[in-house]
């Protein structure tokens, strides 16, 4: 018989419940959901590595993203303004008002790694050959690298991307530059 560990993790409130809500669709235990999982996860990791040399392909990456909030101090400086767009949108996008200029602000997780990020891809020029930068959502964005380079740069990359609290999830896609 097959020896189980039991383990206990912590999730944001909205992925749990679309995980529950997913889980149940499925009608599985969340045990069993997450063993299919991570099993998924640890195939894609496998089988998604070409076995050396170069390769071409995509990394992507969705990630959370906060908007500045300023503090009193620096209200009299900028204004801040959240509305709803009232034109002929159904999905009614929320819109900053900013007057933006270059200042010391104190940033958050989510914002000190969209730094972090653009640092990182600076370190990988020799691969990058793109990236694109799409807005999904008012609080997650998602970001498409492609690369093409040694398949050990590729992965040096994708593991430093991934190690960043804000990166929600991250696709990897390689094929053998043959």
């Amino acid at each position: 018989m097959e020896e189980y560990k039991r383990f206990t993790i912590s999730l944001p409130q909205e992925l749990y419940e679309e995980f529950e809500k997913y889980r149940k669709k499925l009608n599985i235990s969340r045990s069993d959901a997450i063993r299919k999982a991570m099993n998924a996860y640890l195939i894609q990791e496998e089988t998604s590595l070409p076995s050396g040399g170069d390769v071409v392909g995509c990394i992507t990456m969705v990630t959370s993203h906060e908007h500045f909030e300023l503090t009193h101090e620096h209200e009299h400086q900028h204004q801040h303004d959240i509305s709803e767009k009232e034109d002929d949108m159904s999905d009614n996008k929320q819109v900053h008002s900013h007057e933006y200029q270059s200042k010391p602000i104190y940033a958050n997780v989510q914002q000190t790694d969209l730094i972090l990020i653009n640092d990182i891809q600076h370190h990988y020029t020799d691969i990058i050959i793109s990236t694109m930068h799409v807005h999904l959502q008012f609080e997650k964005c998602m970001e498409i690298i492609a690369v093409s380079g040694s398949i050990e740069r590729v992965n040096k990359l994708k593991e430093e991307l991934q190690r960043l609290k804000s990166v929600i999830s991250i696709g990897y896609f390689t094929v053998d530059k043959e």
